[in-house]
């Protein structure tokens, strides 16, 4: 295995909706209107994909929610500013980077967001990026796999692909990726160590 590449949201960064509910500080009615109205799924993607920019998600989620702008910019900060490090992954990274592996990360997430974070430390250790928002692709479709194996001339069968979502990750096994589904993280980190012969 030479190659490992990263999901972002949820294996680098924490983002679940349990988390924000829990700690969301504003009404509460307007994230559980959103979850159960599918706007992440039906509208957020396309934020993602680099189709929408920031004003007009936020925009669309005041017309769907029927909660004001400003409310929903606020939320749509909170977001944003939730998405802090998850210290076991960072650690990991590191330890990777120090044992020669090349590292990338292969993410759905919009300009906007991706522009707020990629000052961060744990970016400096990526040796390539794919950010759907900039190359207007998202996962799970084919085309932001290929993207990412032709743009970094890697090959999939010598790749470590590692994503929370399931259906991300079976679009990678097609393609011929190893791959962690990380979901558990203690079960994902073991399954890391397991494919990679890393000692805990």
């Amino acid at each position: 295995m030479k190659n490992v590449i990263f999901d972002l949201g949820g294996v680098v960064l924490e983002w679940s909706p349990k988390k924000i509910e829990k700690e969301f500080k504003g009404d509460l009615n307007l994230p559980q209107k959103l979850f159960q109205n599918r706007f992440f799924q039906d509208y957020w993607i396309e934020f993602d994909r680099g189709m929408v920019t920031e004003e007009q998600i936020i925009l669309q989620m005041a017309e769907l929610s029927g909660y004001t702008v400003v409310q929903c910019r606020e939320f749509v900060e909170f977001i944003k500013h939730s998405l802090t490090d998850i210290p076991q992954t960072v650690t990991l990274i590191k330890r990777l980077s120090k044992l020669g592996y090349k590292l990338y990360c292969l993410s759905n997430m919009s300009v906007e967001f991706y522009d707020y974070l990629k000052g961060r430390e744990v970016f400096r250790y990526f040796d390539g990026q794919i950010i759907s928002g900039l190359v207007k692709q998202v996962k799970p479709d084919r085309a932001i796999y290929c993207t990412l194996l032709d743009t970094y001339d890697l090959k999939a069968e010598e790749s470590l692909f590692i994503d929370d979502l399931r259906a991300n990750i079976e679009a990678a096994s097609v393609l011929g990726f190893h791959t962690v589904l990380f979901q558990d993280r203690s079960k994902g980190y073991e399954e890391i160590n397991s494919i990679l012969k890393l000692k805990p």
